[in-house]
């Protein structure tokens, strides 16, 4: 009789198991189903309430022109549509700049207002990136520095290091193109994809922001560059040996609608986004360093301006000839420990003493003729080959400093004359 009542009180235990599963089953299939969707065409906007410009270029496939604020770090991202976009930000909207077709305008600024000053002033330490967020990591910089008294390391790098901010290894300032068929370059070339932010390199005036650079020169002669798209130029804070200094930002995609002439800006303010406007063969953020005056043919080699990374330094050098005239377009060749460390070519038609024309400028103090940048801290070895000649010469760097290598001087080459001719 026992046995009997267990196994009733079993079958009965299993069977209100059986029903409580069913009751939940039921319960859940009773609640209504929730589904997620996007709407066709739309893009993912960031998650973040800081999302960056450039976060908010690549999710509009970095075709659409936008109209944003110079505060950067809590925009909303616009609606992609086939006009420009207003992202409403502070007390006012301002105007993003995009490049045309149409080359043919009014002269535009002519001279600036801010006064030079002997040196810069203040120091900006540049962050490391950070590599565990997918950042490469470069050592930082910090900017204004001068541990010799020759040096004027006083620009921060325009472009972060968590992008690409190192030049463009085969067209270096100053060189015309591996196979010698470009122009003269009087800059460096950053290649960064478009959208990067691109920060003003010091304190300073902006006296240019748009497309079709044309300037006045105080001779009343005009300065152009049609080929550097949007063009942002910036007159510092501060001065060198009483000239004026200038930084210009070329081939933008974007200019952040507050970086108009007459604007103050500071160092590390992000003024634009990298891109491809005017000229180019892929986007990239153009830099140039100005000494004097605005000019195109006022230009200095930026790696003797910009920053080194930490723990790096940079070997200057040059090659004249008997008459004081530079060795130009020649290969010169770092090495360390016998392995190729960096190549670059002496400037082609730089200035030089009695020449009415030229393409880049020498240093004021050193008057070189090639430069290596971020060199690790070491001693090294640069060596080139000029008329049949060879020249090396070892060279200690130092962190944070300029070392110099003068080959001295070859015998003049003679002047190429006429055959001549013979009567029929």
């Amino acid at each position: 009789m026992l046995r009997k009542i267990m196994h009733d009180l079993q079958g009965f235990f299993v069977l209100a198991v059986a029903l409580g599963i069913g009751a939940l089953l039921l319960l859940n299939n009773a609640r209504p189903q929730v589904s997620y969707s996007l709407q066709s065409g739309s893009p993912l906007p960031p998650t973040q309430d800081n999302a960056s410009v450039s976060q908010i270029v690549a999710a509009a496939g970095n075709t659409t022109p936008i109209i944003a604020t110079n505060t950067i770090d809590a925009l909303t991202p616009p609606t992609v549509t086939p006009t420009p976009v207003l992202v409403q930000g502070g007390d006012a909207l301002l105007t993003g700049v995009q490049a045309t077709a149409t080359r043919a305008v009014p002269v535009g600024p002519t001279e600036s207002v801010p006064t030079s000053v002997a040196t810069p002033q203040g120091v900006v330490s540049v962050s490391r990136p950070n590599p565990r967020q997918g950042q490469f990591s470069l050592p930082p910089e910090l900017a204004p520095l001068s541990l010799d008294s020759h040096d004027h390391f006083w620009f921060r790098r325009p472009v972060d290091a968590s992008a690409n901010s190192t030049q463009l290894f085969y067209y270096t300032y100053g060189s015309n193109g591996p196979g010698n068929e470009w122009r003269v370059h009087h800059g460096l070339d950053m290649p960064n994809p478009i959208g990067k932010e691109v920060r003003a390199a010091g304190d300073g005036t902006v006296v240019w922001a748009g497309d079709n650079y044309t300037w006045k020169l105080p001779n009343g002669k005009i300065d152009r560059a049609y080929t550097y798209g949007n063009v942002i130029i910036i007159e510092h804070d501060f001065g060198y040996q009483g000239k004026k200094l200038y930084t210009l930002y070329a081939h933008l995609q974007l200019i952040l609608g507050y970086v108009q002439p007459g604007v103050h800006v500071s160092m590390g303010d992000v003024i634009g986004l990298s891109g491809e406007s005017g000229v180019v063969s892929g986007p990239h953020v153009h830099f140039e360093v100005r000494v004097g005056e605005n000019s195109y043919y006022s230009t200095r080699n930026p790696l003797l301006w910009m920053t080194p990374y930490e723990g790096h330094g940079v070997i200057a050098g040059r090659l004249l000839y008997a008459n004081g005239a530079p060795v130009e377009d020649e290969l010169v060749t770092l090495t360390q420990a016998r392995k190729t460390i960096d190549t670059t070519t002496t400037y082609v038609n730089p200035k030089r003493p009695g020449k009415d024309s030229w393409n880049v400028v020498g240093d004021d103090v050193r008057n070189e003729s090639f430069v290596f940048g971020d060199v690790d801290a070491g001693t090294y070895m640069v060596s080139m080959n000029a008329n049949g000649f060879h020249f090396e010469q070892e060279v200690i760097v130092r962190a944070g400093t300029t070392s110099f290598v003068d080959f001295g001087q070859l015998p003049t080459p003679p002047q190429a004359t006429k055959a001549p001719t013979t009567a029929p």
